[in-house]
Parts: C-alpha cells; sequence; structure tokens
C-alpha cells in the first residue's frame, strides 16, 4: 500500500496541472497498482474475511470489489490469469 501511495503521489506519473502529459508507460504502471490492489483483495478475502463477516461489513467489501472488477475489466487492467484466486467470488459477484 505504500508503494502504491508513493505511485499516486508521484506527479511525473500522476500529473495535477492541466496539460501535462501523463508519461508513455502510464498504463503499464496503472496496471502494476491494480495488479497489487487485486492481491489485497485476495489476502483480505483469504485470510480476514470472517473478521470482515463479524463486523457485518462482507456487504460493503464485496461492493468494492465489485467495482473494482469491473473498472479493472473495463478497461483490462489485469490480466485473467490473475484474477484466478478469486475467480469463483469474481462469478458469483458478476456472471458473465
Amino acid at each position: 500500500m505504500d508503494w502504491i501511495e508513493g505511485q499516486l503521489d508521484d506527479e511525473s506519473i500522476f500529473p495535477q496541472k492541466l496539460g501535462t502529459p501523463f508519461p508513455p508507460n502510464f498504463k503499464e504502471v496503472v496496471k502494476t497498482i491494480f495488479k497489487r490492489l487485486f492481491r489485497v483483495y485476495a489476502h483480505i478475502y483469504h485470510s480476514s474475511f470472517q473478521k470482515i463477516v463479524s463486523l457485518k461489513e462482507e456487504a460493503h467489501l464485496n461492493t468494492c470489489f465489485k467495482h473494482f472488477i469491473l473498472f479493472t475489466t473495463e478497461f483490462g487492467l489485469i490480466d485473467k490469469k490473475e484474477l484466478a484466486p478469486l475467480q469463483e467470488l469474481i462469478e458469483s459477484i458478476i456472471p458473465y
């Protein structure tokens, strides 16, 4: 998460001034960010889901994850093979 925050704060990757171009490798950086965020979701679902359920927050987690997956799918940010660890969950949330 620290690395991701560093990328998001880096103005050479995510320019803050209007008219400043994005770098040529922008999509690759974004893909790496999303791949790492997916791994965070996978860890939460694998290791912490029972805690999430005990807090009655699973609906919020599932909604955030659904939006995340819809966005990554729409823009091709994560290769399908990378989604394999949560494929069953993805298919239950988003029927294809």
